[in-house]
């Protein structure tokens, strides 16, 4: 009987020994050469690995200078990536300032050609004057740029040729509009100088020339520097009287009186004012006034002096004014037949020609 566990061992032994060479020349085959290996491996990563393990495995502990040294390093390689930055964000606000500058160029150019151009032109206030008047007298198209446009000579040459206006604003209201704002003249004087009436208005212009009467207090005493002309400014040969005009008339509008028919300024120390063509109020100088017209106001709107009374008034003293009848109001049309004596021997039907008021 055979030995069959010898058999299988032999042949066990012979096939692995044929199979070991087979798979040895197959592997050796398939794997690379000694120097293709070296070239797949990463040199840094090699040398990376070996400073590792070296480190770990052979290098002593750190020391304090190497340490310091690290540190220094490591300081200084931060500080180049801040300044690196630095400098990338430099370059980057030089962009944004010269795309700013840019803008601003374009819009300016658009500004002044084809942006804000005027398509109306809009006229408030009272006037004695047609919108088209005043636009015609400004100057303007209405098609003008309103960056461009300059409005500083504009209020002058509508009051050149507009004379009853005492005052003109011109502005700009963007996008498209001019506005013109006008003031209407008011007759706040006038004088007879040469035959002639000269009426003017608040600010010292001249409204008017000629005969007729205005609806106006008339300065009597008035005399000007020179010959004027309608829409021009009036001035007098002494200085003091225009500031006389200026101060009364001031005065009169804040006591709210009316009717001031006449104010003589022939002597600026006694001057001689008329309420009503009846009442003649003697004011002195021009020291006081406001408190001198508050007293005239007292007087002649609460009663003390009659509708159809009239008086001369004295305040030239603020603390005393006096008051003295001209003529008398027309006596009554019925009479008592005995007239009552009074305890001083005057009858009650006569007045005293003195009353001081306090």
């Amino acid at each position: 009987m055979p030995d069959f566990h010898r058999l299988n061992k032999s042949k066990t032994v012979e096939m692995s020994k044929e199979e070991l060479n087979r798979k040895l020349k197959e592997q050796a085959a398939r794997s690379p050469s000694p120097a293709a290996r070296r070239k797949k491996v990463n040199p840094q990563s090699r040398k990376q690995q070996k400073i590792t393990e070296q480190t770990r495995k052979q290098l002593p502990p750190q020391s304090p200078v190497r340490k310091k040294r690290e540190e220094e390093a490591r300081k200084a390689a931060e500080r180049e990536l801040r300044e690196r930055r630095k400098k990338k964000g430099g370059s980057n606000v030089v962009y944004y300032v010269m795309t700013a500058i840019l803008a601003v160029i374009i819009f300016s150019i658009l500004s002044v050609t084809v942006l804000f151009n005027a398509d109306r032109i809009v006229i408030e206030g009272e006037s004695d004057y047609s919108d088209e008047q005043i636009i015609t007298a400004s100057g303007l198209e209405g098609t003008e740029n309103l960056v461009r446009l300059n409005t500083a000579g504009i209020p002058e040459r509508i009051l050149d040729k507009l004379v009853t206006l005492d005052s003109v604003k011109v502005d700009k209201v963007f996008p498209s509009t001019i506005k013109i704002t006008v003031e209407r003249s008011v007759p706040m004087a006038e004088f007879y100088y040469g035959g002639k009436n000269y009426v003017i208005s608040h600010i010292g212009r001249v409204m008017q020339i000629d005969s007729s009467k205005a609806d106006c207090m008339q300065i009597l005493g008035y005399k000007p520097a020179e010959s004027v002309i309608v829409g021009g400014f009036i001035t007098a040969e002494d200085p003091e009287q225009d500031k006389l005009i200026a101060e009364i008339s001031a005065a009169v509008e804040k006591a709210e009186i009316d009717n001031i028919t006449t104010v003589d300024i022939s002597d600026s120390l006694s001057i001689v004012m008329t309420y009503d063509d009846r009442v003649e109020i003697h004011l002195g100088s021009i020291l006081q006034i406001d408190e001198k017209m508050r007293i005239i106001r007292e007087l002649v709107f609460n009663g003390y002096i009659a509708d159809t009374e009239h008086v001369t008034l004295d305040v030239t003293d603020p603390t005393r004014a006096r008051q003295r009848p001209i003529t008398t109001a027309p006596p009554a049309t019925t009479a008592p037949e005995t007239e009552e004596t009074a305890e001083d021997g005057e009858t009650a039907g006569e007045a005293s020609d003195t009353t001081e008021t306090a």
